[in-house]
């Protein structure tokens, strides 16, 4: 079952707490988030918080041969709307713009008076939303894929922009790492450095992409298996429409990260070219862990799959108008929704034979922040269980805490159908919720202040109503089905206390 995330309980959690059963999948476990230790411990919930902001924009490069005869080298764009200035309108709605200019260079150079221009693109364009919230929401994304037709070969790539935050996070292209750490030892980057993996975040400095550019290798061995996120209905510019004349599917392009949307379905997609010389073959999704467990294996017959044609748009500033490149894709959907939050490999087999295979990863983007530790995770049970208890559960050694985290948990998902625990993901969001909002000065915890801990209890209010009286402090109400709680302000700085539990019916 396919839930779309804004499908959140809204009863009590302590009403709840009884319901379903389902084994509980380990999120936390295998985040794809590396957070820099040296600077502190890990071992609050605000440092957490400030690690999960990302500090830029995402820049994602691959190649694609969607042809026998043809290359295509796509750019994959994801701005986080955080890393945008927004500017309030005359119509109260909220606008920002960004500008990525790009130049392609033949092959490697030392001197740039040598160097011969290839492509030049430009990506740009005015984002408008309507509400502020949406300017700072860490979810809210703008995504845009264009692609452009080259030959395999070695490039240079330069890059400048404007009207963007932070620096952008290259992934998808191998740099050598030595020469950026010799042009700029102080900057930052994920995991270790000198890895050669090209789905690792390389934080590149604006002036390095400008004037030095970055090496583009064409690929070793050209592998035509692509992952796509399921996105119907979606309006982002990385979405892609799969047709036939019976069917459309609307598919959002992943890139060289090859991240799928956790707990939703995705889809693999395959040049027609790359299946000619096979009537049949078995597709195989194991676990990357030592050794594998087979998640699941199905024998497909390549008559009955439906050939899809695909449009993906060609752009830069040596065409006169954007153009579409078409080409033709088997698509086949993967259960993925079912799948735990940690690394997949994918193959396909004919005669017991790996014929091709791919790495993947789901991936979970709104993960609440307690998830990602386990001891930060327990801790904040204390809303809905005796501090006694926790405190003997911390207590104990890694295995045990999470055996228990997972008993705790593992019945108490009222869907079953789907691998994230919707009422633990609720549980959590609602202490970010709580911390984001009703944090102040005078109580920096706001999960810890009286509405946040109401709201992790029992959820938002139908109803909030204010009141400024004459000679006395501003009186906030939460009116509930069956429930109403008042506040006052306890201070000018947003601070209220509960004064009054009305219990109604």
């Amino acid at each position: 079952m396919n839930k779309p995330s804004s499908d959140k309980p809204k009863r009590g959690l302590t009403k709840l707490l009884g319901n379903g059963s389902k084994f509980l999948f380990v999120l936390f476990l295998s985040l794809t988030i590396e957070l820099d230790l040296k600077a502190q411990a890990i071992d609050s919930y605000r440092y957490l918080a400030q690690s999960k902001i990302q500090k830029g924009f995402d820049v994602d490069l691959q190649w694609i041969q969607a042809k026998k005869d043809s290359a295509l080298l796509t750019f994959f764009l994801s701005i986080p709307h955080q890393q945008l200035s927004f500017e309030k309108q005359a119509d109260s709605s909220y606008a920002s713009r960004y500008q990525l200019n790009i130049e392609i260079y033949k092959g490697f150079y030392e001197d740039e008076n040598t160097r011969e221009l290839a492509e030049r693109i430009f990506i740009g364009d005015t984002i408008i939303v309507n509400q502020y919230d949406q300017t700072l929401d860490p979810n809210e994304f703008t995504q845009v894929l264009t692609t452009l037709s080259l030959p395999l070969d070695e490039y240079t790539i330069h890059m400048d922009y404007n009207y963007l935050k932070g620096w952008p996070a290259i992934t998808g292209i191998q740099i050598d790492t030595k020469k950026l750490e010799r042009l700029n030892p102080n900057r930052r980057r994920t995991r270790n450095p000198n890895s050669k993996s090209t789905t690792l975040k390389q934080f590149i400095p604006k002036e390095i992409l400008r004037e030095i550019g970055l090496q583009l290798y064409p690929p070793k061995t050209q592998v035509p298996l692509y992952l796509f996120n399921t996105s119907e209905g979606t309006t982002t510019k990385a979405a892609i429409a799969f047709l036939t004349k019976e069917e459309t599917k609307i598919a959002k392009w992943i890139g060289s990260t090859n991240r799928v949307i956790f707990s939703e379905k995705s889809y693999l997609g395959i040049p027609i070219y790359a299946l000619d010389s096979l009537s049949s073959f078995e597709l195989v999704i194991s676990t990357k862990s030592t050794p594998a467990s087979v998640f699941g294996a199905k024998t497909i017959q390549r008559s009955e799959l439906p050939i899809f044609e695909v449009g993906l748009p060609l752009s830069n500033q040596l065409l006169e108008s954007p153009s579409i490149f078409y080409t033709q894709f088997y698509l086949i959907e993967l259960e993925t929704e079912i799948l735990e939050n940690k690394g997949y490999n994918l193959e396909l087999k004919s005669n017991d034979k790996v014929i091709y295979s791919l790495n993947f990863e789901t991936y979970w983007q709104d993960m609440p922040t307690s998830l990602l530790q386990l001891d930060i995770a327990i801790e904040m049970l204390r809303y809905i269980m005796p501090n006694k208890m926790i405190e003997d559960v911390l207590k104990k050694n890694k295995e045990e805490k999470l055996s228990w985290f997972n008993s705790f948990w593992e019945s108490k998902d009222p869907i079953p159908t789907t691998a994230k625990n919707e009422l633990m993901s609720e549980y959590y969001r609602r202490i970010d919720y709580a911390f984001n909002q009703y944090s102040t000065t005078s109580k920096p915890e706001g999960y810890d202040s009286d509405q946040g801990q109401i709201y992790i209890k029992i959820g938002p209010p139908r109803e909030i109503m204010r009141s400024f009286p004459t000679n006395g402090k501003v009186i906030e109400e939460w009116i509930y089905p069956n429930r109403t709680f008042v506040f006052t302000a306890s201070s000018g700085f947003g601070d209220f206390t509960l004064i009054n539990a009305n219990q109604e019916n």
